[in-house]
């Protein structure tokens, strides 16, 4: 490809500022590496002055969290005619609210945890056994997880099991005004990125991640051990069908990553990326890339032929 203009845009003032500028590093080092004039770009109130000045030929935004990558950088960046990588405006708001992609999983047939919303206001009212007749009325049983539904990563996720976990979720409020309770499936993680290839999302090869602490709650943060599948073919094509469906009634394009856990033969897709982490040997999106037998240099390039 043609050297060109590119302005990473990472960092901001979400919690996954941190993850964000790590990623926008690792890509910044190798598009200069690939013959690409980059300019490395923050977040913050100057973002529009910042992205005029460096007039880039195309935008590789790696932002994420609520009112980062929720369509809010898509939305401006559609506003200011730049092509960039990654989901349009609405897929990345649908994508960026837990909630609201099981909703839509519900609908298409695809399996995903049961689940309820629960508010601020119900939980300043009730007792942790009021919180428990809930789950029973939701037809689920403790432990449950609980999701403030706009962040990312593990940012605000309590594992609820007991009267004193069930006070930890009032640090969740802290993101959204109406949390997501989970039903806690307990099995094998497992994680599968999604490339667009000449127009088409294009699943790439399954990897199974392992957390090794002996945590009761296995969160698989980034940096956990990865091993490719012993699935079996025909297991591995049914997670490949869901991906490519759910990605495509989320609204996915460009990159993305699915995850799922495997719990009594039955795979259920948790959760729906549109901003993954991207650096290498630690991110799982990365090593789907790296089980595809793309290197982290060609990985990088062709998400850059994504842009649009």
């Amino acid at each position: 490809m043609i050297g060109k203009k590119v302005a990473v845009i990472s960092g901001g003032f979400s919690e996954e500022q941190g993850p964000s500028r790590e990623s926008g590093k690792c890509v910044s080092d190798v598009l200069r590496k690939l013959g690409h004039t980059v300019s490395e770009i923050e977040y913050d109130n100057n973002l529009i002055d910042n992205i005029e000045e460096s007039s880039p030929d195309v935008i590789f935004p790696l932002v994420q969290g609520k009112h980062h990558g929720d369509g809010t950088i898509q939305g401006l960046l559609e506003y200011l005619k730049i092509p960039y990588i990654g989901s349009r405006p609405q897929g990345a708001a649908i994508i960026n609210h837990k909630t609201e992609c099981k909703k839509i999983w519900r609908d298409g047939g695809i399996l995903t945890p049961d689940y309820f919303e629960y508010s601020f206001d119900e939980f300043i009212n009730d007792s942790f056994n009021d919180f428990t007749d809930k789950v029973k009325a939701n037809e689920m049983s403790l432990p449950v997880v609980v999701k403030p539904p706009t962040q990312g990563n593990r940012y605000g996720m309590v594992f609820i099991k007991d009267e004193e976990s069930f006070a930890g979720i009032r640090k969740s409020f802290i993101y959204d005004d109406v949390l997501l309770v989970e039903a806690y499936v307990e099995g094998r993680f497992f994680t599968q990125g999604i490339l667009e290839i000449d127009g088409a999302m294009t699943a790439l090869p399954l990897v199974e991640v392992l957390d090794g602490s002996n945590n009761e709650f296995k969160t698989f943060p980034g940096g956990s051990s990865v091993r490719t599948h012993n699935l079996t073919q025909g297991q591995a094509d049914e997670i490949t069908c869901i991906t490519l469906i759910a990605a495509t009634l989320s609204g996915a394009s460009g990159f993305a990553r699915l995850d799922y856990h495997l719990s009594d033969g039955k795979f259920y897709l948790l959760e729906i990326n549109a901003v993954p982490g991207l650096v290498p040997g630690y991110s799982s999106m990365s090593e789907c890339a790296a089980a595809a037998g793309y290197s982290y240099e060609g990985f990088v390039e062709m998400l850059l032929e994504t842009a649009k």
